[in-house]
């Protein structure tokens, strides 16, 4: 990066012209932001990553004169041109910049330049805005009266009180059409189908001569065109639905128009049902599914909804939906809906890179998916996986020869409703929830600790809730997982010190039922900055404890209760995860992170199974440690021979594992030219245990020094934007590390071996 971005700049700035350096733009009073501004220049500089270095014009500048070869024409392809400067187009800016200050209510605004040129045939260019008094609202009127049963709509919570548009507030054009767009989709939302924004107008008094303005908001009356081409003016209508009329088409028929030859079933009254042979699904399904009813008012939500619902079916393909005007004098609508199916039964095989945090890997796959298995769109699969997973903490050359081993399979039902008695089909149709039952078996072998059972089944139910919404029920989860230790992990883990971590790695079974709500405006194309965030509640064991105690069951020898002769865990786990992405401009992203989790054993458990534990490191979370080598709090995993060498423990993990999580983490993104992007990280926090373990001393949380036990790391990134998934590599170093008995701070003392982490993955890290 310092290499590219220190070529010369200039090197392609013709004589007697000037590289556009820098670009200040100054208001006074600060009552515009100024990023808000900087899109309106017509012209701007090269671009700098992390506000910093010209990659792009420094790679530009790395090609040759000569255009004939092909690596100079791929240079300047990535590269940026340098920009130069352009009297007239400062002039552009100016008045462009004095435009947007009038949409803002600054009517008297004055924007004004000037350039100072630098050495190297550089220019520094600087506009300074004067935004003078602004005009603000005095007064705001309507005339909806003329339309009663609008104006009474509008008067209810969520219209005229939920205007931005304030007495004392600044006469601002684009607030004024951000009122119209919501008052239009405010009233297509109840019946007004011919209703557009194009019906509201405003007209503005500013003669008052004191810098305010009287608003008025102007409804218009519907024009109707006759048949002899005339205009008339009426009230604008509310529009019902008739009949809904849908059309199924299996396979690869798209002949829409012909529906003289398909067949035709009268469902009820107002929904026909049209298909070439067997209908596609199930009529009382296909209404189920339906979220525009007969006789009930017409709403652009609600059409949305049922587009988002058939979207949502797999053995759907594409689906559309059209409205006639039925001009009867009732205000009715007929609705046109068209569905084309997709293949129903797909087989498949593939084989796919992994990345479980930081440890890579490779997994085939083989299965079969069935779509509309009952008619309804319910997708039944069958899935059998063989994977190899490099071992954590492995050097380079025993990836090859040591590793995770895991197979498998799994056999799912996917429905799209909400499976449970008593439900009645409107309340179905609000939540669009689905259900899943699913059976799995998994057995995995870790060299020299564990061979490892696990057969679970569970049932769960998931519905998106609004837009951005998803919540989801696991109603229960059974897990069975029986567990062989090797005689190296049983000679280290012998000790007495170690009988509650043996715990973990000893047959058990949880019953556990959770619910998650995950929020993600990430894919919004309409929000400048994304928020996500998921906050999950897990409990198991409590239903059986219950059982036993009820029943005065006996307790084994370790005073616990058993479900056929193994033992069942008791715990309750809660997780919160939240990342804020903001943008900084077309470029630069600033990401912020913060990660949260608790678990607790209690009643029939002394430790959480070590597949809900929480672990630090690794290349989604305190990026300057390898996966599963930070904490508990300040525990170190080192030995020392007699020597003075240090010895590795392959089963250290077991250790490295806690009941408490923290993670804070802070990201700078910066897009550099073709698919790269680079980020500058910093990363902190760490786990805890809930107990003081002997064999994790040091680990447990305390409020009086969790704070001196916070790891911080730092680094840089490169990643790989494929759009449809992204390859990451990062470099992380730790900066302070808890475990450390002396020289903490890790800046003077560092070693790469030590104190660098190298991280290859799969998607942004948060």
């Amino acid at each position: 990066m310092l290499l590219v971005s220190s070529c010369s700049t200039t090197k392609y700035v013709p004589e007697g012209n000037y590289l556009l350096n820098k670009v200040d733009i100054e208001v006074e009073d600060n009552v515009v932001s100024t990023n808000e501004l900087t899109s309106y220049l017509r012209q701007r500089p090269n671009f700098k990553a992390f506000g910093l270095f010209r990659i792009h014009l420094g790679v530009y500048n790395l090609s040759g004169r000569d255009s004939s070869k092909k690596i100079n024409r791929k240079l300047k392809e990535i590269g940026e041109a340098p920009v130069l400067y352009d009297p007239f187009l400062t002039f552009q800016s100016e008045k462009e910049l004095q435009k947007y200050m009038k949409t803002k209510g600054y009517m008297h605004a004055e924007v004004s330049s000037s350039y100072k040129k630098v050495k190297d045939k550089k220019i520094d260019v600087s506009y300074k805005i004067i935004p003078n008094k602004p005009y603000r609202i005095r007064e705001i009127e309507n005339n909806f009266t003329t339309d009663p049963e609008i104006d009474s709509l509008l008067k209810t919570r969520n219209g005229y009180l939920n205007t931005k548009l304030k007495k004392g507030g600044l006469f601002d054009i684009d607030m004024m059409d951000e009122e119209r767009e919501r008052i239009s989709s405010f009233l297509r939302r109840r019946g007004y189908y011919h209703f557009n924004k194009e019906y509201i107008s405003f007209t503005a008094d500013s003669s008052l001569g004191t810098h305010e303005v009287d608003l008025k908001m102007i409804l218009k009356p519907y024009t109707e065109i006759t048949p002899d081409g005339t205009e008339v003016e009426k009230k604008h209508q509310r529009y019902k639905i008739r009949n809904i009329n849908i059309t199924t088409y299996n396979g690869s028929t798209t002949n829409s128009g012909n529906v003289g030859k398909l067949d035709t079933l009268m469902y009820n009254d107002h929904i026909t049902i049209y298909s070439n042979g067997k209908p596609l699904i199930q009529p009382h399904l296909l209404e189920e599914y339906l979220r525009i009813l007969p006789n009930s008012m017409y709403s652009d939500f609600m059409v949305e909804r049922t587009y988002s619902r058939f979207n949502s079916l797999n053995i759907l393909k594409t689906s559309n939906i059209k409205f006639h005007d039925l001009h009867n004098g009732q205000n009715e609508l007929d609705c046109d809906i068209t569905l084309y199916s997709a293949k129903p039964q797909s087989l498949s095989a593939e084989l796919v890179g992994t990345n479980s945090s930081g440890d890579l890997g490779y997994e085939g796959n083989i299965g079969y998916a069935h779509k509309n298995v009952f008619r309804g769109s319910e997708t039944f699969s069958i899935k059998a996986k063989y994977a190899q997973e490099a071992y954590s903490g492995a050097s380079f050359s025993e990836i090859f020869s040591k590793y995770v081993l895991d197979f498998g399979g799994e056999v799912s039902l996917d429905i799209p409703r909400f499976i449970f008695p008593f439900l009645k089909s409107n309340f179905k149709r609000r939540i669009d929830a689905s259900t899943q039952f699913k059976i799995n078996y998994n057995y995995q072998i870790r060299p020299n600790t564990y061979k490892r059972t696990s057969i679970s089944t569970g049932m769960k139910y998931m519905w998106n809730y609004r837009r951005y919404y998803r919540y989801t029920i696991d109603l229960i989860d059974l897990n069975y997982i029986n567990i062989t230790t090797d005689s190296s992990f049983n000679a280290t883990y012998s000790g007495n010190k170690y009988s509650v971590l043996r715990e973990s790695y000893s047959d058990h079974f949880i019953m556990s039922t959770g619910f998650s709500i995950t929020f993600n405006n990430q894919l919004s194309a309409q929000r400048p900055n994304k928020t996500y965030y998921k906050a999950s509640i897990e409990t198991a064991g409590n239903i059986l404890y219950g059982i036993n105690r009820l029943a005065k069951s006996d307790k084994n020898s370790d005073g616990q209760y058993e479900v056929g002769n193994i033992p069942y865990s008791q715990y309750v786990k809660g997780e919160l995860d939240y990342a804020y992405n903001q943008k900084l401009d077309e470029r630069n992203h600033l990401v912020y992170h913060i990660g949260i989790g608790i678990a607790f054993p209690y009643g029939n458990a002394s430790v959480i199974p070590f597949e809900k534990r929480f672990f630090g490191g690794g290349a989604n979370g305190i990026r300057g440690w390898s996966v599963r080598s930070l904490g508990p709090g300040a525990y170190t995993s080192s030995a020392y021979d007699e020597n003075g060498k240090e010895i590795k423990n392959d089963q250290d993990f077991v250790k490295q594992t806690g009941d408490i999580k923290l993670l804070m983490n802070i990201e700078y993104r910066t897009k550099l030219f073709w698919k790269l992007e680079a980020a500058a990280f910093i990363d902190a926090g760490n786990i805890w245990t809930i107990k003081d373990y002997e064999a994790q001393p040091l680990g447990q949380f305390r409020f009086n020094s969790f704070y001196r036990q916070i790891a911080l790391a730092y680094g840089l990134g490169l990643r790989f934007d494929f759009s449809y998934f992204l390859i990451r590599f990062d470099l992380g170093a730790k900066a302070y590390d808890p475990a450390k008995i002396s020289n903490k701070w890790r800046f003077n003392d560092m070693t790469w071996k030590e104190d660098c982490a190298f991280h290859f993955a799969i998607g942004y890290p948060f």
